[in-house]
């Protein structure tokens, strides 16, 4: 027989109550789906690359090629052999704390090495307590996590300390 303890049964209970709940809550009614965009036609691969490019320096030129090619958000580009880089990538081993945010505030996917970079210190912690390896990661140009850390100056000390406590050097 299975023992469960007071923690364990408030959250089956909690589950059970929510599945007595749900359906009456929408019994009879139609839950509206949300269409999936249309898929635009595929990126050409010098416009990304000129977007990812911009993306390590020039924020306004950003902002207007996102407003004119909202698919750029996340697209990558592949420098050399495993060395693929979106715009959030760039951001992040810049420095550029206002572009990475604005990014983000889009819809760009963060990253650990864009976490460590803005002074996440929660999230960074919880990527290395769950996934040990993550402290090894490298982003775009083969550039690790310190690096990224240091790039956020001032907003990223607790990162740089927490990162050096775990054993990453310098």
């Amino acid at each position: 027989m299975n023992k469960i303890n007071r923690k364990g049964f408030v959250n089956k209970l909690s589950m059970v109550a929510a599945g007595v709940m749900v359906p009456s809550l929408f019994y009879g009614q139609t839950i509206p789906v949300q269409p999936r965009p249309q898929k635009g036609p595929p990126l050409d691969k010098e416009l990304v690359k000129e977007f990812v490019t911009i993306a390590h320096s020039d924020f306004d030129k950003v902002k207007a090629m996102l407003k004119e090619t909202p698919d750029l958000l996340n697209a990558c580009y592949s420098w050399t052999d495993w060395d693929w880089e979106d715009a959030i990538g760039a951001a992040g081993h810049m420095g550029s704390r206002d572009m990475a945010i604005y990014l983000l505030d889009q819809g760009a996917r963060p990253t650990i090495h864009v976490a460590a970079m803005l002074g996440q210190i929660g999230v960074v912690r919880s990527f290395i307590d769950d996934l040990p390896q993550m402290k090894n990661a490298l982003g775009p140009h083969k550039l690790s996590l310190m690096h990224h850390a240091k790039k956020g100056g001032s907003y990223s000390k607790a990162v740089v300390n927490y990162l050096l406590s775990a054993g990453i050097k310098a």
